[in-house]
């Protein structure tokens, strides 16, 4: 199921001469191969575990070993290029960031956190997008409607991180990292087993001076100051076998903030804004199994954010929002064969949305669930089904509102093993999003909202071998009533959006490369108005490819994507690409030295309209890493 290949031999893309005298200065003497996963077991796409080559829906993952070699600054940076992924953010690593997956809205999308859904604000954004990516050991990408596994709202796909679990002899680990725009970040763990107990601890802290997040040549009042970014960061999870059929334990982390921005609409060029972020989640858990085919899982956590826009040092007016989320959920699998499993669970969340007396509203969810997925000869099959109910109440307001809601979604899912390397893959599916709570209450609110209803189908071909992975997928969505802003920012049941085209994803080794690419050709498309949807674009796409050399590991990795239109409608954001080299020795068999130059060529683009990005940086780490 998992398949390792070793990295050999080199060549490496060209880069400047003083580029590559600095990666030589930052790497040290030699090195061995580390082996990659081309053919992981992923749980995402099914809530079982499976290889992924035999997985019926698109999926893509980033191991911990991705993740120390992009050497990247957020999770969006991490997954920028990765099929069906895209992203907006107002500025550099820090900044508000919206996910789009499969050419959905921000909304249209599910974090989870080691399966655990993530909490979501009262408009129904993610709030966790900046995921400290020192506390990860990998992320699945499932792309694609998974309303039926996921619920309401898991309508352009789920993006599911799974922490660093205790493993091995306890040991320490950790990287410090410097770079351009006094860039700076520290984090170190320790984590293993001892005896019965499974345990991981971490914390972190970085920060930059930053930039001008916004383009002073489009808006003139715009405070040119830097803006920069601080970050502390916990975690912790512990387990602990009590007989050969439970095992209990907690998991916790702690995350704040702080974000200088500039204003669009400042009034002042010299007034200063900043979010002051605090999220925090803390939960416990039973693994139980009850007889050789049958395993239960309890998940019961809580989650809390506070968001503070700071104007001149003080809370601004209606600037400061919060949340708290109560969250239970019951899963199991059971083998009703060798080759058939059954999973099924239920799901229960009270959510709370408060700004400084502005409105006081609950938004409750109850769940079922059930799936099935079966091999009989050459072929595979998958079946899922949801039913979620949602109840928005604001009874204890003087302005009273109490909405329920409650759809079923399915998916079904076919697969045909052609030949021992090519599999022919296709799934149907169903899904929706409800009104987020403050689409309904206040000035700007609708309380005659619909639910947005979606409908989703794909066909793909996968080839697999010891060396390859490769997956080419054709999609078309399809999705009525629309929740949109209209020109007074009311959201309105806006009419039928759709999308359709081509994923194109491999892992490989070629000739001594380690590549991974991905590329996407799509036509997302507002039916109504009928205009390009925002920050989305037609093409996009990465090529990471990187080889041992002399001892070192040495890879170049370019990314892009076309036009794109800012808030829907003429392609005002222009097409970029952008191109990073990077390289890593091995010190000794625990210390690694890392270098990474970004934007090499310093690239001046967009990622939200009038926003600037970050150009040019070189960043060297030093990381710590027991075998």
């Amino acid at each position: 199921m998992k398949k390792s290949i070793r990295l050999r031999a080199c060549a490496f893309a060209r880069i400047s001469a003083p580029a590559l005298s600095m990666l030589s200065l930052a790497v040290a003497a030699s090195a061995q191969a580390q082996g990659i996963e081309i053919n992981p077991v992923v749980i995402s796409a099914t809530r079982m575990e499976q290889p992924l080559s035999e997985v019926l829906s698109s999926v893509s993952v980033i191991t911990r070993q991705d993740i120390d070699k992009s050497q990247a600054a957020s999770l969006a940076d991490l997954l920028q290029g990765e099929a069906g992924f895209e992203f907006g953010r107002s500025g550099g690593p820090g900044s508000v960031t919206s996910f789009f997956l499969r050419g959905q809205e921000s909304k249209n999308v599910v974090v989870l956190i080691d399966g655990v859904r993530s909490q979501t604000d009262g408009i129904g954004s993610v709030t966790l997008t900046d995921f400290p990516l020192s506390q990860i050991e990998r992320v699945e990408v499932l792309r694609g409607n998974a309303g039926a596994l996921y619920g309401e709202a898991a309508i352009g796909g789920v993006i599911n991180v799974i922490t660093r679990a205790g493993k091995g002899t306890p040991k320490a680990y950790g990287a410090a990292t410097l770079g351009s725009r006094q860039t700076t970040e520290l984090s170190a763990g320790y984590g293993g087993q001892l005896d019965d107990t499974r345990f991981d601890f971490n914390a972190g802290a970085s920060g930059a001076a930053g930039f001008s997040v916004i383009n002073a040549d489009k808006n003139a009042i715009a405070n040119p100051d830097r803006d920069a970014y601080r970050n502390q960061y916990a975690g912790a999870k512990v387990d602990q076998k009590i007989d050969a059929t439970l095992r209990v334990g907690v998991r916790a982390n702690l995350k704040n903030s702080v974000v200088d921005y500039d204003d669009a609409y400042a009034l002042n060029q010299s007034d200063t804004h900043q979010f002051q972020i605090k999220a925090d989640t803390v939960g416990a858990y039973v693994n139980k199994r009850f007889t050789d085919d049958w395993l239960t899982n309890f998940d019961v956590y809580s989650a809390s954010y506070t968001y503070d826009a700071m104007k001149n040092g003080v809370v601004a007016a209606n600037g400061h929002y919060q949340g708290h989320a109560d969250v239970f959920r019951w899963t199991n699998t059971y083998a009703v064969s060798d080759a058939t499993s059954l999973n099924f669970g239920l799901e229960r969340s009270e959510e709370n949305f408060q700004q400084r007396s502005t409105y006081d509203m609950k938004r409750d969810t109850t769940a079922y669930f059930a799936g099935l997925s079966s091999k009989v000869g050459r072929w595979n099959f998958q079946a899922n089904a949801r039913r979620d109910e949602l109840t928005v109440d604001r009874t204890a307001s003087a302005s009273a509102l109490k909405k329920d809601y409650a759809d079923n979604t399915q998916l079904l899912g076919l697969g045909y093993q052609i030949t021992p390397a090519w599999r022919l893959t296709s799934t149907v599916s169903t899904a929706f999003r409800a009104p987020a709570a403050n689409d309904l209450v206040g000035t700007y609110g609708n309380p005659n909202l619909m639910p947005e209803t979606h409908r989703a189908q794909e066909a793909g071909a996968v080839y697999s071998v010891n060396q390859a992975l490769l997956r080419v997928v054709y999609f078309e969505t399809r999705t009525q009533n629309t929740i949109a802003y209209d020109a007074q920012y009311k959201p309105q049941n806006t009419g039928e959006m759709r999308n359709k085209g081509y994923e194109f994803t491999a892992r490989a080794e070629v000739l001594g490369n380690q590549v991974k690419s991905a590329l996407v050709f799509q036509d997302p498309w507002n039916v109504t108005s009928n205009s390009l949807p925002g920050r989305r674009a037609k093409q996009y796409g990465s090529l990471d490819v990187s080889r041992w050399l002399a001892g070192h590991e040495v890879g170049v990795k370019f990314a892009g994507a076309s036009d794109r239109s800012n808030f829907g409608g003429p392609a005002d954001l222009a097409g970029y690409t952008t191109w990073a080299f990077y390289a890593s020795r091995k010190i000794d068999l625990d210390w690694t030295a890392r270098v990474k130059l970004e934007n090499a060529f310093h690239r001046n683009y967009e990622l939200a309209g009038g926003y600037n990005t970050p150009g040019r940086g070189l960043f060297a780490t030093l990381q710590y890493q027991p075998k």
